[in-house]
């Protein structure tokens, strides 16, 4: 049997996940030079990530979170055949550091090198963006195998673009299979593109930046701006609630979003031309956004032809760690 560590590393909590290979009873199916292999999920645990604590103090915890989930598997550290990380910002491709990202302590942190050594793992632990390995898993295991059924293309020929809309807005770009990191690691950044000119002001120092726009928290700030002055805080699950309901400015709200996503996901067609979209995060759950939006893309697309499909994430919450893992392969 082989045996794989993903981790979902994000700014709030640390999720390690355990998968094995080849049982003949998976939850998943891997697709890999178009032969298909099983996954089965054996074990999930998570910690808070506690990024206020610093380096050193997370490094001593997610090393004790791994021995945890081995000695509950009652496995060894040299069962593990791979170990993948999905880290909350760029990677770099050569060095493996996180270069931006929310968390700050990973940044310029030899991380890679620190786990391994501290794990004393005698194998290779490979790296990614969280978004970039939440599109991987999607294209190998979910919506890839899904548009392969549907149009016969297989997945080792598909382009794809993994968009999570979340409390952030980030992506991950696959061609044939593998992620395109960029040659800094920034592939993929799709929520610093600048979607409305001299727009909100964006953390990262640029203006408009479509994370502004197409994020949890801003459905929430436009909500805010239209109750006029109203103290009272709705978030965004409530806001999309309020709109199936008839809501005036809850309806206000989505269909602003849904203009905003539907020329966000215009753009990066013209761009990339993928043969799909896959969406993830919080906001992805509320089918709303995705009445009428593969329509609205036909209409803008520079190259006529297919539309390209936009699904709605396959794999749920596991695909960050199932990501990182089956990258180690």
């Amino acid at each position: 049997m082989e045996y794989l560590l993903g981790f979902d590393i994000g700014g709030t909590k640390t999720e390690v996940s355990l998968f094995q290979l080849n049982t003949g009873i998976g939850q998943f199916n891997l697709s890999r030079e178009d032969q298909t292999t099983d996954i089965k999920l054996n074990f999930s645990k998570r910690m808070p990530t506690a990024r206020d604590d610093g380096y050193e103090a997370y490094l001593k915890n997610i090393v004790a979170l791994t021995h945890s989930a081995l000695e509950e598997n009652n496995l060894s550290i040299d069962s593990i055949d791979g170990i993948g990380l999905g880290l909350p910002g760029s990677v770099h491709p050569q060095t493996k550091q996180m270069l931006n990202g929310n968390t700050h302590m990973l940044i310029g942190k030899d991380f890679v090198s620190d786990f391994t050594k501290a794990l004393n793992f005698k194998k290779k632990i490979s790296a990614n963006n969280d978004a970039s390995c939440f599109a991987l898993a999607e294209a190998l295991c979910g919506a890839g195998l899904k548009y392969q059924e549907e149009t016969g293309i297989l997945v080792s020929s598909q382009q794809s673009i993994g968009v999570i809309l979340g409390t952030g807005c980030g992506g991950g770009l696959i061609n044939a299979g593998k992620i395109i990191e960029g040659g800094k690691g920034g592939g993929g950044e799709i929520g610093h593109f600048t979607l409305v000119t001299n727009g909100h002001s964006c953390y990262c120092g640029l203006n408009g930046c479509a994370e502004q726009y197409l994020a949890g928290p801003a459905i929430e700030s436009s909500m805010k701006i239209r109750q006029k002055g109203s103290n009272k805080i709705i978030n965004a699950e409530e806001i999309f609630t309020l709109a199936k309901s008839g809501d005036a400015l809850a309806l206000g709200v989505i269909n602003d979003y849904k203009e905003k996503l539907a020329d966000f996901l215009i753009a990066l067609n013209n761009i990339f031309d993928p043969h799909y979209f896959v969406l993830g995060g919080g906001v992805s759950k509320q089918n709303l956004i995705y009445e009428s939006l593969e329509a609205d893309l036909s209409k803008k697309m520079f190259v006529s032809g297919r539309t390209p499909s936009i699904y709605q994430h396959q794999l749920s919450d596991s695909a960050g760690g199932l990501g990182a893992a089956i990258m180690t392969l």
